[in-house]
């Protein structure tokens, strides 16, 4: 991926508790965030054009993929956000770290420990005919695995599609999940700064829930592999 994106910037934590945090965290959600990104002058007309969602529109792009159809998750949650307030699921770690992502504009995604079929994540591209994906919400053949598609992928199981387009729900987190690996990324130097704040942001409200957190550790170009700590 460094040759596509020279300034790439991977992120991952691990958690643990989550069970127990899950329960806190819905005691206790977030402000809305809408007022925020009103204030930083964004809307549903403008988004598409502010430069970290600007870079994202890109990356997509040379995915093979139309930006405006398959949007980065940080459009997506910023548009969702902005017509219609903030993210209601039955997972309450589900919304707050989506919250997370749409104040910073930056992708977060989480999965299940246990689900992992193998120890290592890697952002790579798409394996045809030997990655498998099932796409939470959608069905199998509305995302293909194309020799130009970024994913993360743990062994032959592609965990998220498109960079941060899509998780995948056989290792999305559940209402039993109690280890979480948490990743988010950066395709440009501008990104690199609110991915950082994110996972700031993110290991503090999780730790404010209960959790156990580790810290965030990033991979970069230079520095392609890192291990994740157990907290």
């Amino acid at each position: 991926m460094a040759e596509r994106h020279p300034e790439i910037l991977v992120g991952g934590l691990l958690a643990t508790g989550l069970k127990a945090a899950a329960a806190t965290a819905a005691d206790q959600p977030p402000p809305d965030a809408r007022q925020e990104l009103v204030d930083r002058g964004l809307s549903v007309e403008t988004i598409a054009s502010e430069p970290v969602v600007a870079d994202w529109r890109a990356a997509i792009a040379a995915c093979g993929l139309k930006p405006s159809t398959f949007k980065s998750s940080p459009e997506q949650l910023a548009r969702r956000l902005l017509k219609s307030g903030p993210l209601h699921t039955p997972l309450p770690l589900v919304d707050l770290y989506c919250d997370v992502a749409t104040r910073h504009l930056a992708p977060l995604g989480a999965y299940d420990a246990s689900a992992l079929p193998s120890p290592g994540v890697l952002l790579r591209l798409a394996r045809p005919g030997q990655d498998v994906f099932h796409p939470l919400g959608a069905r199998d053949d509305e995302m293909p695995l194309t020799p130009q598609v970024a994913v993360y992928a743990s062994g032959s199981v592609v965990v998220c599609w498109a960079y941060n387009c899509r998780d995948s729900r056989d290792t999305c987190l559940t209402p039993d999940t109690d280890v979480g690996l948490f990743v988010g990324e950066a395709v440009t130097d501008r990104q690199h700064e609110p991915l950082r704040a994110a996972f700031d942001d993110l290991a503090a409200r999780l730790a404010a829930a209960g959790a156990t957190v580790g810290p965030a550790m990033f991979a970069s170009a230079a520095n392609p592999s890192v291990s994740v700590p157990d907290p």
